[in-house]
């Protein structure tokens, strides 16, 4: 099948539906902002709001949530992250607010591997398994690079990650007070 039988903005919501879309994948971005209320339309059917933040560049589904009775569709599952994953977000979001609070020229925020490791390291039990303690740290930061969270570039040997700021739409300040609480519960529980 040819592609020209399915229109451009049919591409920019299969990926929506994937991911989020970022201002530097240009004919993405560009047919999204063309199409923004054929986009808005076509999800809201399906229980999704698109959010499009041009300051920040960046889009991508919330779900709609229903008030009172109301019954809304649900696109994808809600899965849980896990302790040293949620741990690693809400790190990187309070970094995301430092580096934003500074006057930096640099507008993207970058940590290597074992940076990711440390930063997350300073609150998790030490064992006598290091080696153990790495992959669970490596794993969590595998699961937040598969949500959008973190994207590795560089060359693969440079093990360097940019944190997404659409890390800071996901997480707002309500939610991150809220997983911060959740968490120290969880360490208190644990003593």
């Amino acid at each position: 099948m040819d592609n020209s039988a399915f229109p451009q903005r049919s591409f920019v919501f299969a990926r929506l539906l994937l991911q989020p879309i970022y201002r530097e994948d240009k004919p993405l971005w560009d047919t999204l902002r063309a199409e923004r209320e054929a986009a808005s339309h076509y999800f809201r059917q399906i229980g999704q709001e698109v959010v499009i933040d041009e300051a920040e560049g960046y889009a991508f589904l919330r779900q709609i949530e229903g008030e009172g009775g109301d019954l809304v569709p649900r696109v994808g599952r809600r899965q849980s992250l896990g302790y040293t994953a949620t741990l690693l977000l809400v790190c990187l979001r309070e970094e995301m607010a430092r580096f934003d609070s500074a006057p930096d020229e640099s507008t993207r925020l970058i940590f290597t591997r074992q940076q990711l490791r440390d930063l997350v390291a300073q609150f998790l039990r030490e064992t006598n398994n290091q080696i153990r303690d790495t992959r669970t740290v490596d794993t969590a930061i595998r699961r937040l690079e598969e949500l959008g969270f973190l994207r590795s570039f560089g060359s693969s040997e440079a093990d360097t990650f940019e944190v997404m700021r659409i890390l800071k739409a996901r997480l707002g300040a309500l939610e991150l007070e809220q997983i911060k609480e959740r968490l120290v519960r969880h360490v208190d529980a644990d003593s």
